[in-house]
């Protein structure tokens, strides 16, 4: 058996020879992610101000340990770097960095921010030779030793503005050389120099002789391009960065020189390529190589430690190709990698050591989740884990042991969740759901479902001074076992009423304290219980974490909201928050260190608290995971203080174990300064013109005060804290004096305050940074600023505000007469404009009973005429009848409209349906408007897929939905445009009843997408295009939308302009019977759309000609109807169209409508009386309106009569014979003309007949240019050649002459009796090109028509 437990022991114990881990150098990185501007960093340097400078291969970085400002080369700037690419860093006097670039050297200075490429200017102005500088030197008087190419030193003292030269001499005192490779100073201040050719020369700072040389460097090449280092003990350090030479290293007190490179030993360098050399605080030698990482050279213990990178350490050195070393004045040291950036490391960055598992590590600890520390009489540790089973580790063999459930000796869960060592030095162990192990240093002893042990969850174990093990379980309380171990008791749930223990903790006083999930509970020695809860004054919650007594007898007590203290005075609690200063408001364990300060670990970080007697001041030190902690979050009751002092916390990433008083604080109060000012969230540059003048004369860091403009008071300022070591736990507090009295705090991550709309004058913002351990700089920074007042707050604003307050004193009181007589007025208009709304409701009534009155004459004129109708027995009498009837009817109907829009306003109106077949009654209502298709010329079609369909429904209303749709469509469409009626049956979804659909579909103009919706809306009317008139008011589709909703139905449009328009209505069919529809299609081409047809006109013969102008055909045709036995007739729709038949038309008179579309007629009138051929006609203008004014502007328009509508067809007839007879007159008395007749010729009298007949066709046609001899025997009802034949017997001519010759006898006396010109008469005469004209008018009477016309004959002479 003993020899199985060995076996097994060997297999998860590791080696006695392994060591324990040891700290690592840990490593925080800076790369291009950051904010660098590269990742190969060739030089580093840290200025006066504090601030970092980071010379890289593009661009020299700034750093304020937040944030980077990087410098480039700009070509067209000057005042730029001559090259991104950065070789070295110096810094002289003033701040000024000398900087070594791949195309020179610049000087940067840092009042400006500016460099000047010309560094040898800059050095000649100070008195110091020009050439590159290879190195600048500051000692302790504070002299810049300057090196110059075969210059040997010059130091320039920045308190006098001198110069002192050091230079070679003859005799062992002086310098050997003037060509210096590098120079450093010890602590007793003498001067090491060391010579190109290889000779090192120690120089006393008195009289700067030379004490001592060494030559030991093996060529003058090597030293060309040496550095040098002088440590704390005086020794020289010597390396050459361009080749692999390793590092030489002078003992000055011995005189020894021991060279470091690869080879066998314990100090030999893994790399010969040393790129730099560093001392450390501790006094290590840090030797940076190329692919080596950094080799740690301790020279006391005579050993060399390889700090490399490790691929899966993200705090190890970023990259083995060390570039630069640098050490700053903080002991902090950074490195330049070739490709990964930046690192920097400090032994305080990470203050806590911390032990996890590390795969690449077998000696690391095995699990990370640890639960439970305890500590045998040897100093180790036993540690329980969330997984891992049990751990021990040998401190002092290094060497951690591993007990996994399983095993044959080990516990009886992988998860072990208390931890006890009682005074026999036996281990109790309890673990979730494996219940209790007792473990004596060889076997395990379980209790896993023991009867004795309530729950096999134990949760706490604790021994107090009598020995007794107390034992607290998940779920069923507490029990106890004596020091024999032998017998288990349960506390009774009567006086305990805790189920789950989670802490126990027994004072001073012997009073054994018990947490839960109930609150706390005290059971005190004389076996009462005393109960704490959660309320005001007491415990901040119940359920209690963990439980500690200090040193001076305090009660502390962890809970998820807070910490508390017990006070036994008052037997209350202090709770303590994160407004305390806690890290968070869950505390997991307490521990006290040496100096009586508490250690607690919460779920975000560590935290020490100090308390200062005898005041009981309370300060909170947090630390979080950038200290070196395992993690944000540490596990509950997994801490423990060891016997030497160490303090061990545990979480879910290893432990943590440290000394606390080698946790020192950063005593180095930061350096705070001002990184940029923005107006309007725009930064500032020195020197840069802001609203025309330089607001910043030098950089912001060097900036004392600013003077601002009014409209300049919202601006931003920007400050840092110098400070390296974990610069993101820099704390600030700022306040800007003039606006608010109170610090206000704020962290890293906010580093500029922004300021709005401050008030005109002087401010001082000051602010104080805490660094990484809250040590303050109380004195801060301080920058002065001053907002000028604008011109509104000065004196002289002043003074004419007073001005200004006497002017409104004066005018005070006209305001408020001004708003007596205002308010006057007002009253006034809203009692006219109640007065003009009750005008407007006494007109609508009005109208509405004129509208009612209507309807009684209507139907009086109506039913006469329907009987009429039904008697009439001429075409002629039942057309006229047909007239009366139709028009009749749509005054009706418009009546009814508004009759019903009245109601809809007043009063709802009721639905009276009744059982009928619907889709008869939708075909009649559709041929009612057969003969508006026909005069209009717009097809009219009826399509059903149904023959019958009985529904209920309101046929009054719905032939008034029928009737609008239609009468729109109607109105809409141009002619050669088609109507269509649809009507089919769509069958209802999920028990809906069937829907009737009822659809309009025209080709007219077309709605607009974005009327379309409107065009239900009372009274709108979309814009229709000049030659189409809209009679309408724009309520009908409101009307028909109202009458449709009435049915329970809805009505839709889909439309596109210049595409037609479809309404669509659904209806619900409801029936009352049984009747099924009858399926089947109906179909009917009611009427269809006819070519144009030429004018009508009256009879042949000498009857005047009147020219007719309406647009509405109705009234045309009556006009027409009327007029034609006493006139021919011809017709126009609009203006537009008569004036375009006037040109070839000479009526007698003209009678036009006024209001038309595309042309009015008072439009036309003025055409007419425009054109001196047609000025002479006279014109009768016809309108409804009969105003004074409308007649005065139709008379100034040349209208002869205007005739007011309705008016007498018998006056209106009188009135056109009266005209033209005068005219007539007129014409016979001014332009008598005579007779023109061909020469009598013997013919018969039907000759003569036909003589005339074709004299009669083709004068009427004689304007006609394309009057064609076929046209003329069309006209005679002859053919062709029987037209040609005849006219060549009885004329003697063919056709086409006689049709010229008459053209001519008409050309002759046009050119006499009248006044138009030759172009005219020629048009008059049928001819389209004058010159035509001309050449056959000479032709027939030899002389041109001009001469002609100037000759005046007395006679026409026959064409020959």
């Amino acid at each position: 058996m003993l020899l199985q437990v060995f076996t097994c022991l060997c297999l998860v114990t590791i080696s006695p020879a392994a060591f324990a881990q040891l700290p690592t150098y840990q490593f925080t990185r800076i790369d291009i992610n950051q904010g660098l501007s590269a990742g190969q960093v060739n030089c580093i340097l840290k200025d006066d101000q504090g601030f970092l400078w980071v010379g890289t291969v593009s661009g020299l970085n700034r750093y304020d340990g937040v944030h980077f400002q990087v410098f480039h080369h700009a070509p067209r700037d000057s005042s730029t770097l001559s090259s991104s690419f950065i070789s070295t860093l110096e810094q002289g006097p003033g701040g000024r960095l000398w900087v070594t670039t791949f195309s020179g050297q610049d000087v940067y200075d840092p009042r400006t921010e500016t460099f000047r490429r010309n560094a040898g200017a800059v050095q000649q102005a100070m008195g110091l030779d020009s050439g590159t500088v290879r190195h600048i030197v500051r000692d302790y008087r504070g002299w810049y030793w300057y090196l110059l190419p075969q210059a040997g030193l010059q130091a320039y003292d920045p308190a006098t503005g001198k110069v002192f030269r050091l230079r070679a001499g003859k005799d062992s005192i002086h310098l050997l050389t003037n060509d210096i490779a590098n120079l450093g100073t010890d602590a007793r201040h003498h001067y090491w120099v060391l010579h190109t050719n290889g000779v090192l020369e120690d120089v006393e700072p008195q009289r700067f002789r030379v004490v001592k040389r060494y030559r030991f460097l093996p060529s003058a090449a090597t030293a060309q391009h040496c550095a040098l280092l002088i440590d704390h003990a005086g020794d020289c350090w010597i390396y050459n960065p361009t080749g692999p030479a390793g590092v030489y290293r002078l003992q000055t007190s011995t005189g020894q020189v021991t060279l470091y490179q690869t080879g066998p030993g314990p100090t030999a360098l893994n790399n010969n390529i040393v790129r730099g050399v560093v001392e450390d605080d501790q006094g290590q030698i840090w030797i940076g190589t190329d692919h080596g990482g950094i080799n740690v050279l301790d020279i006391t213990r005579t050993h060399i430690r390889y700090v490399q990178n490790n691929p899966e350490d993200p705090k190890s050195l970023s990259q083995n190709s060390i570039n630069a070393l640098y050490r700053d004045s903080s002991g902090m040291i950074w490195v330049g990698t070739y490709k990964r950036g930046l690192n920097y490391y400090h032994e305080h960055l990470s203050k806590f050591a911390l032990y996890q598992h590390q795969p690449y590590n077998p000696q690391s600890l095995p699990y990370d989740d640890v639960n439970r520390f305890v500590e045998d009489a040897k100093g180790n540790l036993w540690i329980g884990t969330n997984g891992g089973g049990l751990l021990y580790f040998d401190r002092q063999q290094h060497r951690f042991t591993q007990y996994r459930a399983g095993m044959p000796e080990a516990p009886g869960s992988n998860v072990i969740v208390s931890l006890c060592m009682d005074h026999a030095q036996k281990l109790w162990i309890g673990s979730y759901f494996g219940g209790l192990d007792c473990f004596d240093g060889k076997h395990f002893t379980h209790y896993a479902n023991d009867p004795r042990v309530p729950d096999n969850s134990i949760w706490e174990l604790y021994e107090d001074r009598q020995k007794r093990l107390w034992i607290g379980t998940l779920g069923h309380g507490l029990c106890w076992t004596d020091s024999l171990r032998k017998d288990f008791h349960l506390v009774n749930n009567d006086p305990l009423h805790l189920l789950y223990i989670s802490t126990l903790l027994e004072d001073k006083a012997g009073n054994l304290w018990i947490g839960g999930d109930k609150g706390l509970e005290v059971l005190q020695p004389d076996g009462r219980f005393k109960v704490f809860t959660s309320n005001p004054g007491s415990l901040s919650d119940n359920l209690i974490i963990c439980l500690f007594e200090d040193s001076r007898g305090w009660i502390w007590a962890g809970t998820r909201e807070g910490l508390n203290l017990y006070d036994p005075q008052q037997q209350r609690f202090r709770v303590f928050r994160k407004e305390d200063g806690l890290p968070d408001n869950a505390v997991l364990n307490i521990l006290e260190d040496g100096q009586h300060q508490l250690w607690m670990s919460t779920t975000n970080g560590l935290s020490a608290l100090s308390i200062q007697l005898p005041d009981s001041s309370f300060t909170f030190r947090n630390y979080g995971e950038a200290d070196g902690l395992q993690g944000k979050e540490f596990n509950e009751n997994a801490a423990l203080k060891t016997r030497a002092g160490e303090l061990i916390f545990g979480g879910g990433n290893g432990f943590n174990l440290f000394y606390p008083d080698n946790i020192a604080a950063n005593k180095q109060p930061p350096r705070v300064v001002f990184t940029d000012f923005q107006i309007f969230n725009s930064s500032v540059h020195a020197g840069e013109i802001i609203n025309g003048r330089v607001l910043l004369p030098q950089a912001m860091t060097q900036t004392q005060s600013i003077t601002l403009r009014y409209r300049e008071n919202v601006f931003s300022i920007s400050f840092a804290a110098l400070n390296f070591l974990h610069p993101e736990k820099n704390r600030y507090r700022y306040k800007l004096e003039g606006f608010n009295t109170q610090w206000l705090s704020t962290d890293a991550l906010q580093q500029k305050i922004t300021y709005t709309n401050l008030d005109p004058g002087d401010y001082t913002f000051r602010v104080m940074a805490a660094n990484n351990d809250g040590i303050w700089n109380e004195q801060g920074a301080t920058l002065h600023i001053k907002i000028l007042p604008p011109f509104w707050r000065t004196p002289l604003a002043f003074l004419l505000y007073a001005l200004a307050v006497i002017g409104a004193l004066l005018l005070a009181r006209y305001y408020l007469l001004e708003k007596e007589r205002f308010k006057f007025r007002l009253e006034r208009e809203r009692q006219e404009a109640q007065r003009m709304h009750e005008m407007d409701a006494l007109k609508l009534r009005f109208f509405t009973n004129i509208s009612h009155e209507f309807r009684t004459p209507l139907s009086l004129i109506l039913s006469p005429v329907e009987k009429l109708l039904r008697h009439a027995g001429e075409q002629a009498q039942k057309t006229q009848l047909e007239l009366v009837q139709r028009n009749a009817r749509r005054l009706l109907n418009l009546v009814n409209q508004l009759l019903d829009f009245r109601k809809l306003e007043v009063e709802p109106i009721k639905l009276h349906p009744a059982e009928a077949d619907i889709i008869s009654f939708l075909q009649e209502l559709t041929v009612q408007f057969s003969d508006l298709s026909e005069k209009k010329q717009v097809g009219l079609q009826f399509h059903s897929n149904l023959q019958t369909l009985t529904m209920l429904y309101d046929a009054d209303k719905l032939e008034k939905i029928l009737f609008n749709l239609l009468s729109n469509a109607f109105k809409f469409t141009p002619a050669g445009g088609r109507v269509s009626v649809t009507v089919s049956l769509v069958p209802g979804e999920g028990g809906e009843p069937d829907l009737l659909q009822l659809q309009v579909k025209d080709t007219g103009i077309g709605i607009p997408a974005e009327q379309q919706e409107r065009i239900f809306e009372r009274f709108f009317q979309h814009d229709v295009p000049a030659s189409m008139v809209n009679p309408g008011s724009g309520i009908g589709l409101s009307i028909t939308r109202e009458f449709v909703r009435l049915h329970q139905g809805r009505i839709t449009v889909e439309s596109a302009p210049d595409q037609g328009a479809t309404f669509t209505v659904w209806l619900p069919v409801h029936t009352l019977s049984q009747a099924a529809p009858v399926s089947g299609q109906v179909h009917a081409v009611i009427s269809a759309p006819e070519g144009s047809t030429s004018e009508a006109s009256g009879p042949a013969g000498n009857k005047p000609l009147l020219l007719l102008v309406e647009d509405n055909e109705d009234f045309r045709f009556y006009l027409k109807d009327n007029l034609r036995q006493y006139f021919r007739i011809a017709e126009a729709g609009n203006g537009q169209d008569a004036w375009e038949q006037l040109q070839n038309l000479q009526p007698d008179l003209v009678i036009s409508d006024v209001s038309m579309p595309l042309m009015d007629g008072l439009q036309l009138c003025a055409h007419i009386r425009k054109q001196p051929r047609t000025a002479h006609l006279p014109v009768i203008l016809l309108t409804a309106r009969a105003a004074e004014g409308m007649q005065l502007e139709a008379l100034e328009s040349g209208a002869t009569e205007y005739v007011t509508k309705p008016f007498n067809y018998e006056v209106l007839l009188s009135r056109i014979r009266n005209i033209i007879q005068r005219q007539q007159a007129l014409s016979k008395h001014l332009h008598p003309h005579p007779e023109v007749d061909p020469v009598p010729v013997s013919i018969t009298t039907q000759d003569e007949r036909f003589r005339q007949a074709a004299m009669q066709v083709i004068e009427a046609h004689l304007s006609d240019p394309g009057f064609s001899v076929e046209e003329l025997s069309q006209a005679l009802f002859m053919s062709r050649v029987s037209v040609y034949k005849k006219l060549l017997a009885v004329t003697g001519m063919p056709p086409l002459e006689f049709i010229r010759s008459l053209r001519m006898k008409r050309a002759a006396q046009l050119l006499k009796e009248s006044q138009l010109t030759v172009a005219e008469v020629a048009y008059e005469v049928g001819f389209n090109n004058p010159k035509n004209f001309s050449r056959y008018f000479k032709i027939a009477y030899h002389m041109l028509p001009s001469q002609y016309q100037k000759r005046q004959a007395g006679t026409t002479p026959e064409p020959s």
